[in-house]
């Protein structure tokens, strides 16, 4: 049920983002300092689970933060919605995850947290 809710929270946000009227740009997202093919295993983002069709990592709370900002420009624009992908997104016990299910978009869960990061 929480995941739901979550996944509901995120459909509102991401959907409410796409009005009509002119926007000023959003400010550039920060770089990461890591890429993911240097990332350790033990790093943030991991992935901590599987839960339904979705896939849990956790991450930072700088990361948490990026992602937010990002989804719109992600999964929107690049019409990942359009091809099944889902997301959610929660704190629970000080831990910020995230919850990808890539649907029929033809990329990784993995690979969609890297666009939500702002690497390649």
């Amino acid at each position: 049920m929480a995941r739901l809710c979550l996944v509901l929270l995120l459909v509102a946000a991401v959907m409410g983002g796409c009005s009509t009227g002119a926007r000023e740009p959003a400010p550039p997202a920060p770089t990461p300092t890591l890429s993911p093919t240097t990332t350790l295993v033990s790093a943030l983002p991991r992935q901590v689970g599987t839960d339904g069709g979705y896939q849990v990592f956790e991450v930072t709370a700088q990361q948490y933060q990026l992602i937010g900002q990002r989804v719109h420009e992600v999964i929107v624009r690049q019409k990942l919605w359009d091809r099944g992908v889902r997301l959610g997104a929660g704190v629970n016990q000080g831990k910020y995850h995230v919850l990808i299910d890539p649907g029929l978009s033809g990329l990784t869960a993995r690979q969609i947290l890297n666009r939500l990061l702002g690497n390649p």
